[in-house]
């Protein structure tokens, strides 16, 4: 029997402002651990407090918005990718999808180049609730469009809310050259895949142990 979500996706992104980064060293970290449930503020490696002031933002806009609770209840990931990128290797994978497809995860975007691309639909859409048959649906339901949906890019150096109703893509209109891409996402359950970066100061987080799958919108490793 085919089960479908609810008809939620398409919603439009929070912005929270821009924020000027120090983007200027070459990198590749990818869910660092950075925050457990209890703790209170983030302890990100030496090489990432640099981006204290974009986790400033995160930290008071979960709070401000869903209360002390979510926080201090959520493990706390940072991912960093500052490449050089081209438009055959776009430095995050193509394709409509969900964040945190199916969770209460959120995650919080920042890039200064080739900014994502998201989906505003008139009419939220409902897609079946499978992490692989869902990218096949949100294709098809964005090649069909309605009139009022709309497709917009994020302003470069400007932090994004996401959840999971919010569908993007990476931009299709690459420009070659160094790109920075910064993501926060908070969870109530530990991301653990293989390949995740490892926190050598946060030594109390699971070390990565659970078989990467192909879908990018389930960190947590689940199908």
């Amino acid at each position: 029997m085919t089960t479908f979500t609810p008809a939620i996706y398409g919603a439009e992104p929070k912005d929270l402002g821009r924020l000027d980064l120090d983007t200027a060293e070459m990198m590749f970290w990818l869910y660092t651990p950075i925050k457990l449930p209890g703790m209170w503020m983030e302890t990100p490696p030496q090489q990432l407090v640099k981006y204290d002031p974009l986790l400033d933002v995160v930290r008071f806009d979960v709070i401000d918005t869903f209360g002390e609770k979510r926080w201090t209840d959520s493990y706390v990931y940072l991912s960093v990718k500052i490449l050089h990128v081209t438009p055959d290797a776009p430095g995050n994978r193509p394709g409509w999808h969900s964040d945190g497809f199916m969770t209460n995860d959120l995650n919080y975007i920042w890039s200064d180049r080739n900014p994502t691309e998201f989906f505003i639909a008139k009419v939220p859409m409902s897609v079946r609730a499978d992490h692989s048959v869902s990218l096949v649906d949100f294709e098809l339901e964005i090649s069909q469009p309605l009139h009022s949906d709309r497709r917009e890019h994020a302003t470069v150096n400007h932090l994004y809310r996401l959840d999971q109703t919010n569908i993007h893509r990476v931009s299709l209109n690459v420009e070659s050259g160094k790109r920075a891409f910064i993501k926060v996402s908070v969870s109530d359950k530990p991301y653990a895949q293989l390949g995740n970066s490892i926190n050598h100061d946060l030594p109390a987080h699971p070390r990565p142990s659970v078989e990467r799958i192909a879908e990018r919108n389930c960190p947590q490793g689940k199908m």
